[in-house]
């Protein structure tokens, strides 16, 4: 993509950004269980540079697992990725708003309920970008399905 098409597709999701933005806020709150802090936002082509390193690593590993609650997929996550600086992506609100940094995925609340925030993807990429874990969520006859996967990444 050359650079004038870039920039209007950024221009495009900035104005896409400002109408989702509120609502990104809350599903951040809500997982996170603290204020949202705007300086931990990145600029959406600092977003888009985070995506293109990782797809520019080699996946080493995948491994997927399913679990009954969102409280176990989310106290998964954040053992596996507790001493890591990461990157925070839910949804495809963060297309539009930003990838949110964290000092640890310690601060996930196993009390986040996907149906309230109205999410159904909660992505986690490690600061090193060597691992990636995401959450699906998803509901079949009325029973919550919530599949991780866990990627590691070659080092480039």
């Amino acid at each position: 993509m050359n650079s004038a098409c870039y920039s209007r597709a950024i221009l495009y999701r900035k104005a896409q950004g400002k109408k989702r933005l509120a609502g990104y806020k809350d599903k951040i709150e809500l997982l996170l269980h603290s204020d949202f802090d705007p300086a931990r936002l990145l600029r959406l082509p600092e977003t888009d540079k985070l995506i293109s390193e990782l797809q520019a690593r080699n996946e080493s590993s995948c491994e997927p697992l399913e679990f009954a609650s969102a409280a176990a997929s989310l106290d998964f996550a954040s053992s596996r990725m507790a001493d890591r600086r990461v990157y925070l992506l839910i949804d495809d609100d963060w297309k539009y708003c930003g990838a949110y940094r964290l000092e640890s995925a310690r601060s996930l609340c196993t009390g986040f309920d996907f149906d309230q925030a109205k999410s159904d993807e909660v992505r986690l990429i490690s600061s090193d970008f060597c691992t990636q874990l995401s959450i699906d969520y998803s509901e079949d006859r009325g029973v919550g399905i919530f599949e991780c996967c866990l990627r590691t990444y070659a080092s480039t």
